[in-house]
């Protein structure tokens, strides 16, 4: 009897981890089509050239709800479909005002970079963007992420 609890147990963990790793995958691979190509892997991260430029809102939105929001949600506030069978939790850029007074540059480089961070054994990451996405559209999607941020907050936003 216990030979089958413990078989049923690592049954239910596989079932989850293939599901997250099938979203995952599906997002990921439909991303690249949406992109014009692969984007040179952090060409001006490496040679130190971030510059703070505006990204445009719409198109950030557009890429947000594209690739962004089965993790973060719509609002922006962690509570995507994937985020029930993620640890720790996505950001949630509404009620983590610590985490959205870091610059520009900062959170940009999170956004191309991706985080990779291990919890109890258990390698946990959101991929780097960068190579996916272009600059300009990490900088459009971290617009709307400033842009939702703001907004929920109550704060004076200029958007869509």
């Amino acid at each position: 009897m216990r030979g089958y609890r413990f078989l049923n147990t690592c049954l239910k963990r596989m079932e989850a981890s293939l599901f997250f790793g099938l979203i995952l995958s599906v997002t990921l691979i439909a991303g690249c089509s949406f992109s014009d190509g692969l984007n040179k892997p952090g060409k001006d991260i490496e040679a130190g050239k971030i510059t703070s430029k505006k990204g445009d809102i719409s198109l950030g939105k557009d890429i947000y709800n594209k690739y962004c929001y089965y993790c973060h949600g719509m609002e922006g506030r962690g509570d995507g479909a994937i985020s029930i069978g993620v640890t720790p939790r996505p950001v949630d850029f509404v009620n983590d005002a610590e985490r959205m007074q870091k610059s520009d540059e900062a959170l940009f480089q999170s956004i191309s970079r991706g985080i990779h961070r291990t919890y109890g054994g258990e390698a946990l990451a959101m991929p780097q963007w960068n190579l996916i996405l272009k600059d300009d559209e990490i900088w459009s999607v971290l617009a709307y992420i400033r842009y939702l941020s703001a907004k929920d907050r109550g704060e004076k936003t200029d958007g869509p």
